[in-house]
């Protein structure tokens, strides 16, 4: 698929990848008051064009621009081997992968519906396009550093896809330090939120213990109508 840049974009500049194949990314100059209409209209793009869009906090954090991982890990594998009994006191055991939802609005207007609130709220205003196939593998080819205190961008990409798979997630946004997604469908049930919030703390653990006074029982019961998830490493 040749790849190249819509037009009429914003001023921004081209960067090229220097890991395998030389992915071409392209990054605003500044941030963009409209940020969420051109990122809407650039998603429902992706598919012809080969890039997908992501809101960032800033163009001119430091990226390592290498693809020269082995690609996504396989999300149980690397969940389940950070699992320990004390990680979720739900279950003493490994519980496995959360039940895939059944139903679920549509993934790409969830997905809208959260760029908006994310350049509503400022969180991220910047504007990136990444030669990517899906949200997940942004991280990778950015070299995105944010979460480098706790996994790699390819063991993030594999736990990214299976959420993409299984929840209609779809990744908005990277600020600084943190991910945004949207999530279209909730857990079946309350287990399987108690199931898809040790996920969460397993790949994530630094939000829990910041934000919650008892993560174990309020999360999974919000995770069974939240609909946009956000990650952060310290």
């Amino acid at each position: 698929m040749d790849i190249s840049l819509p037009q009429s974009l914003p001023p921004g500049r081209i960067v090229e990848s220097y890991g395998q194949d030389g992915l071409l990314v392209w990054m605003s100059e500044r941030k963009l008051l409209d940020a969420d209409v051109w990122w809407q209209r650039l998603y429902a793009e992706r598919a012809r064009t080969g890039l997908y869009p992501v809101l960032l906090e800033y163009t001119e954090d430091t990226y390592e621009f290498k693809t020269d991982g082995d690609g996504p890990v396989d999300a149980a594998a690397y969940l389940r081997g950070e699992w320990n009994p004390r990680s979720w006191p739900v279950f003493p055991e490994w519980p496995g992968l959360a039940a895939p939802a059944s139903t679920g609005p549509d993934p790409d207007l969830c997905a809208a519906e959260a760029a908006t609130a994310v350049v509503r709220e400022d969180r991220a205003r910047c504007l990136a396009l990444v030669q990517a196939e899906r949200g997940s593998d942004v991280p990778v080819v950015l070299g995105w550093p944010g979460m480098g205190n706790h996994m790699t961008a390819d063991e993030l990409s594999g736990v990214l896809r299976s959420w993409e798979d299984r929840f209609g997630a779809r990744l908005v946004g990277l600020t600084h330090g943190e991910t945004l997604l949207s999530a279209a469908a909730p857990p079946r049930d309350l287990h399987e939120a108690h199931v898809l919030a040790c996920e969460h703390y397993l790949a994530c653990p630094d939000v829990f213990h910041n934000n919650f006074d008892d993560w174990e029982n309020t999360y999974p019961q919000e995770l069974l109508t939240l609909r946009r998830w956000r990650f952060w490493w310290d």
